[in-house]
């Protein structure tokens, strides 16, 4: 069976990248390491446990061509502010940085925000020393296959002790009259007792065409900072999206992210977090609703290597029409992770004889001093809610509605900025049914 037109163009373009002497700079031994992997991986099926709910097959039989550069106007930005949120604003077009749009006025002076490919060519410090080194390029093919690639997107880099108050908020917007395939790249690099808060939108500005998007995300939050990371993935019911976050922290540090799904076709989200240092939070959390044919499967692993850290995961479904939701999280603790708080939460809301939630929470402790749990729900509506609800004077339909908003509520009270909290609520109540 050929190569579907994705995975074929792709390889058209790294067999381009690494003709001549060597392989392509910048990072030529990462890039070499990451292809050689892709080709043996070669894309998942349903035959892998991890992938068994979700089939990418269909999402792949469009002709995707790779995203280029291009130029859009203030104007088609409309609609991507989030109202009351004084933040600096970091634009990306097919996965390219727009310094015009951009702004980044307003941030401390010794803080560096900027593009990742020219932080990469640069080849600075910081770059050198994270860039790269906690990505799993060995087991998972769409890391290797955004590794392979020089791309551009968010480097973020955060001094020791320095304190960025404003919310970064990276704008993503693809645009094209044709099926496109876009990769981003990101880096955070959060140095002792510094803090920053990154939230990234999604938004389609090309009409029907379909998108499959690839990204991939390192943070690194060294001993006590805080980092707050937030998605919020409604590109549309043609948008395919592959997302990956790998979060390593050290000790006393504090990082959070959280994904929210509202329209798409089928997403994706990968997150590992490893507590590496003693005393670390980790936060996981999400919502998604699935409308139509919508499929989210989100996964998660919380590594925990180090003693006396506290993870808390909590990921809430709810599932209209043919929609399927997916959660598998795993909470591993090794030997050395003694007096690990880890608790884990997935609930499902299923609204339609066809669809379908598949929940698997999981743990697998080698410590004797832990604290663990996890817990799954799936279900429907209680009926004695509603009830209770109309014989006040509601209707059914605004009954369910209350019910389904407070139940997606605590995921938003996870956030932290009150403007963006306000966004979300706004946005579930558009989207409830």
């Amino acid at each position: 069976m050929s190569a579907p037109p994705l995975v074929h163009r792709a390889l058209e373009a790294l067999d381009r990248a690494f003709t001549g002497d060597g392989a392509p700079a910048p990072f030529p031994e990462l890039r070499t390491k990451a292809r050689d992997a892709f080709n043996g991986l070669g894309l998942p099926s349903t035959r892998d446990e991890a992938w068994k709910y979700t089939d990418l097959r269909p999402a792949l039989k469009a002709d995707y061509h790779l995203a280029e550069p291009a130029t859009i106007t203030e104007t088609d930005l409309d609609g991507t502010a989030i109202d009351g949120l004084d933040a600096a604003r970091v634009v990306l077009v097919n996965g390219h940085l727009d310094r015009d749009l951009s702004d980044l006025s307003g941030l401390p002076d010794r803080v560096t925000v900027g593009s990742l490919r020219d932080a990469t060519r640069e080849g600075g410090a910081v770059v050198q020393d994270y860039f790269g080194t906690v990505a799993d390029t060995e087991r998972s093919a769409f890391a290797a296959l955004n590794a392979s690639f020089d791309l551009d997107g968010l480097f973020l880099h955060v001094p020791r002790s320095v304190a960025v108050e404003r919310p970064i908020h990276v704008v993503h917007v693809v645009t094209g009259d044709r099926p496109t395939f876009v990769q981003t790249r990101h880096l955070f690099v959060v140095e002792e007792n510094a803090q920053a808060t990154v939230i990234e939108t999604y938004h389609e500005r090309g009409g029907d065409a379909e998108t499959f998007r690839n990204d991939l995300t390192e943070i690194f939050a060294g001993p006590n900072a805080n980092v707050e990371h937030v998605r919020v993935q409604d590109e549309g019911g043609a948008a395919t999206g592959v997302s990956l976050v790998h979060v390593q922290q050290e000790r006393g540090s504090d990082v959070s992210t959280l994904a929210f799904t509202f329209s798409a076709g089928t997403v994706r989200n990968d997150t590992t977090m490893v507590p590496a240092g003693e005393g670390c939070q980790s936060t996981l959390g999400g919502l998604y609703i699935c409308t139509e044919a919508q499929h989210v499967d989100t996964h998660t692993l919380v590594d925990h290597v180090a003693p006396g850290c506290q993870s808390n995961e909590l990921f809430k479904g709810i599932i209209y029409d043919e929609g399927t939701g997916v959660f598998n999280g795993k909470v591993f603790v090794h030997r050395e992770g003694q007096q690990t708080n880890a608790y884990q939460q997935s609930q499902g809301v299923v609204l339609s004889p066809k669809a379908r939630h598949y929940s698997k929470p999981e743990l697998e402790i080698y410590a004797d001093d832990v604290k663990c749990s996890h817990g799954s729900t799936t279900g429907a509506i209680e009926a004695e809610h509603v009830f209770y609800l109309r014989s006040r004077g509601v209707s059914e339909a605004d009954a369910r509605a209350m019910l389904l908003y407070a139940f997606a509520h605590d995921v938003v009270e996870m956030v932290r900025s009150e403007p963006l909290r306000d966004y979300l609520d706004a946005r579930i109540a558009e989207r409830l049914k």
